[in-house]
């Protein structure tokens, strides 16, 4: 370890040496590229143990991250989390898988929150509370789910060698959500906000805080997630976490009986169902903030029109490895407004764009074209039949599109030109197409900046002879199949994608107001 004197001794060294390139440069290289280059270069001089080489900087986020950082002081600007309190759910199959992680990661930077799962735990100094130890034995020995909760209180050793291959654990879940809610305000009443989380659910703190305390009001009767529908009812999607105020948790908590659900969330299909016919019986609707709230992750978020200048406050199936690397993201960006969607794509997307993947599923599958013969049709699934276009509706390039994965990725290059018939039809091979279609994308995109940003196709998928769009970019992930003929193939409009980002340059944080 070098003395206080020979370290002084190297930061004004590099501090000289670095001045004489940037004197050269400062013409045509902005203030924040000196910033930058002096703090990659001198940084572990300056800050000395826990700085380390930045893994998430490579080709294509240089501008997104830093390339070295000091992760000894994670909590540094952290926001201050005073009257928000974190309700996390997990499950003890699970609980030593996901929670680790979260402990490590954002957890570590919050004094104060609450886990509960169906089994009482203890990791390291966390406690984790069992919210089923009051449900009624009559209930228990009513459904059949809580045989595996049975399995778990009697368990001698850990939990996987007691319940490995038992099933139960989804159904169980659903009796936590109501008695969480008693639990919650027992230990932790009074507060103005309860942010309820899963264990895979990765919450982008900084923007949630500022959003609780500067856009809605915790007096009102507030329940607000990402709304889904079953039957008609609307609830909040639990995996995409909500939140609650504490006028409305008061209101829940103090409801005559309310373990009469434990028995009524028997019938239901999920627990988050059974949250919202508690915030019904008070007078309280869910409303929507999706896509600030979402049950989707950096490689499936659907970036485009609605998923890109939308603030960002949750993630949902995330496992350990992706939740620590939006952590590590966070901390290392160098932009310090709030995040938005759009800088999941830069981070996690963008640097592996590429224009196909093989044994690969990019998830395309809002439009779908198939052969019109009967043994194709029969062949495809029922969604892809339903979201299939007719064959009277297509055009030239959509007639083709489910003979080869080169002739799908045609159909979004193609997408919104004019292609004649008779000159595409005439030429024999793909690459003779291809370039038609290049060229009159080349003119049109030329001068016409209404086409790039009206784009609605941005990829493709093919399998099976069948090609499907999709209206929105996803990286998706791999998708292996043993037959030839079963293979999985995926691309991106690269050109279009890019075209279409460069429509929406700088754009400013689009809060969206709960419906």
């Amino acid at each position: 370890m070098p003395s206080r004197n020979w370290r002084a001794a190297i930061i004004v060294g590099c501090t000289l040496l670095l001045t004489l390139p940037l004197y050269q440069l400062r013409d045509h290289q902005s203030a924040g590229y000196y910033k930058q280059y002096i703090y990659d270069r001198i940084s572990p001089y300056l800050q000395g143990q826990g700085v380390y080489n930045n893994t998430l900087y490579h080709e294509g986020t240089e501008a997104a991250v830093h390339s070295r950082w000091n992760f000894s002081s994670p909590c540094d600007g952290f926001p201050n989390m005073d009257g928000i309190m974190l309700v996390m759910k997990t499950g003890a199959t699970e609980a030593y898988d996901k929670l680790p992680t979260q402990l490590l990661t954002g957890l570590q930077c919050i004094d104060d929150f609450l886990i509960f799962s169906d089994l009482e735990q203890q990791i390291g100094k966390y406690h984790i509370y069992d919210s089923l130890d009051r449900v009624d034995d009559k209930i228990k020995e009513k459904h059949n789910e809580f045989k595996l909760y049975q399995a778990q209180q009697e368990c001698p050793v850990s939990q996987k060698d007691c319940t490995a291959g038992m099933d139960g654990g989804w159904e169980l879940d659903k009796f936590k959500f109501v008695n969480m809610i008693i639990r919650a305000w027992e230990l932790r009443p009074d507060q103005e906000w309860y942010v309820f989380a899963e264990a895979d659910t990765y919450v982008v703190w900084p923007t949630l805080v500022h959003w609780l305390r500067n856009k809605v009001n915790p007096r009102d009767n507030v329940y607000i997630g990402s709304v889904a529908m079953i039957s008609g009812f609307p609830f909040a999607h639990g995996g995409s976490g909500y939140i609650v105020s504490g006028a409305l948790m008061r209101k829940m908590a103090q409801i005559p009986d309310l373990t009469k659900y434990d028995d009524k969330a028997g019938d239901e299909c999920c627990g988050d169902v059974v949250f919202a016919r508690v915030a019904k019986e008070v007078g309280t609707k869910v409303m929507n903030a999706h896509p600030m709230f979402n049950g989707e992750k950096p490689n499936t978020l659907p970036y485009g029109p609605g998923h890109w200048c939308e603030p960002l406050f949750t993630m949902h199936h995330m496992n350990s490895e992706e939740i620590s690397g939006v952590w590590q993201y966070e901390q290392t960006r160098t932009k310090k407004d709030f995040m938005q969607i759009r800088e999941m794509y830069y981070a996690f997307f963008a640097p592996k764009m590429v224009s196909y993947r093989k044994d690969w599923d990019n998830l395309s599958d809002d439009t779908c074209y198939l052969a019109p013969d009967e043994e194709s049709q029969k062949k495809a699934t029922g969604q892809q039949r339903d979201r299939q276009v007719k064959e009277e509706d297509k055009n030239v390039v959509q007639k083709y599109a489910h003979n080869s994965p080169a002739a799908c990725a045609k159909v979004c290059e193609a997408a919104g030109l004019d292609i004649p018939a008779e000159e595409f039809e005439k030429l024999e091979t793909e690459t003779d197409r291809g370039k038609l279609i290049r060229a009159k994308y080349d003119e049109k995109a030329g001068g016409d900046v209404g086409f790039k940003k009206d784009r609605k196709c941005f990829q493709w998928r093919f399998q099976k002879n069948v090609c499907c769009t999709s209206k929105s970019f996803k990286l998706g992930k791999p998708k292996k199949e043993k037959n030839d003929g079963d293979k999985w193939t995926s691309g991106w409009f690269v050109k279009g994608i890019n075209d279409w980002i460069e429509t929406k340059e700088e754009c400013p944080l689009d809060w969206r107001n709960p419906h």
